[in-house]
């Protein structure tokens, strides 16, 4: 069965709200006790500069090509990682991410049953999102199995640095990364809006490059963490920012984004980002 989960209090922009769960019909009665009977749910969360339609579209895309998690619950996530000003507004999102994340974490206290295995699969702001939400739950009673950050954007080092998402790491099974040096959002904005956010919100933080651009590194004296598993994408690919979470039809690289976090749900061991039909 799959689900919309939603924290987003306007189609474009607006504040993030606490989540509204439904069908994919957009019918929400019942919706929270069939949600409570599953044993295995996987969270879908798009990225920055996705307005409420475009990524309920896109998720609902993904879900279609991730048959790994159609054994249990499929729960596309909208947050309000967009604005009415567009890309300008990134040096903004973070703050939405991190109140969208603690939503997450309080939804699933509230709603999902102990002992439910729980998987992520998010792409660029999106994984400030998951990782935010998994650091809220540790010491909670629930499984987390895999989270596939695919065009993460979140610092490279913050998976290894205990001040950040390290403890998070440390209750997953796995976290797998894809990434792309050919990615010019990471590659070149990421950095400035790092800078920006840490300006504008007087953060003591270190500006870094993404996660998704070249992958995980170490956090000072803090190694990457055994759960990570990187899968750097080969240049000549050139799989920038917008070839992950699939459009409708899907592009070659997109389908090959799809098929590897699928390999991540199925618990393989060694996920690949291949050509696919």
């Amino acid at each position: 069965m799959n689900y919309i989960l939603d924290f987003r209090g306007a189609d474009i922009g607006g504040p993030v709200v606490p989540g509204r769960i439904m069908r994919i019909d957009g019918i929400p009665l019942g919706v929270e006790d069939d949600l409570r009977r599953e044993s295995k749910i996987t969270f879908l969360l798009h990225g920055f500069n996705v307005n409420r339609p475009d990524g309920r579209k896109s998720l609902l895309q993904l879900a279609g090509r991730l048959p790994a998690a159609s054994d249990g619950a499929m729960v596309a996530v909208l947050w309000p990682g967009d604005h009415w000003v567009r890309a300008i507004s990134y040096p903004l999102e973070g703050n939405d991410a991190d109140d969208s994340a603690a939503e997450l974490a309080r939804f699933i206290d509230r709603v999902v049953r102990p002992g439910t295995e729980l998987n992520f699969v998010s792409h660029s702001l999106g994984a400030r999102v998951v990782m935010g939400a998994v650091n809220r739950l540790l010491g909670d009673s629930y499984p987390i199995r895999q989270i596939c950050l695919m065009a993460a954007a979140i610092d490279d080092f913050s998976l290894a640095n205990p001040d950040d998402y390290r403890l998070g790491v440390a209750t997953a099974e796995r976290v797998a990364v894809l990434a792309s040096h050919e990615d010019l959002v990471l590659k070149l904005a990421y950095p400035v809006g790092d800078f920006l956010q840490a300006f504008f919100f007087f953060w003591k933080d270190d500006v870094g490059l993404a996660l998704g651009y070249h992958g995980p590194r170490p956090s000072s004296d803090d190694s990457i963490p055994e759960q990570v598993y990187h899968w750097q994408i080969p240049d000549e690919r050139n799989s920038g920012h917008g070839d992950y979470i699939p459009s409708d039809p899907p592009s070659p690289n997109q389908r090959s984004a799809a098929n590897f976090a699928d390999e991540v749900l199925h618990r393989l061991d060694n996920p690949e980002y291949k050509e696919v039909a």
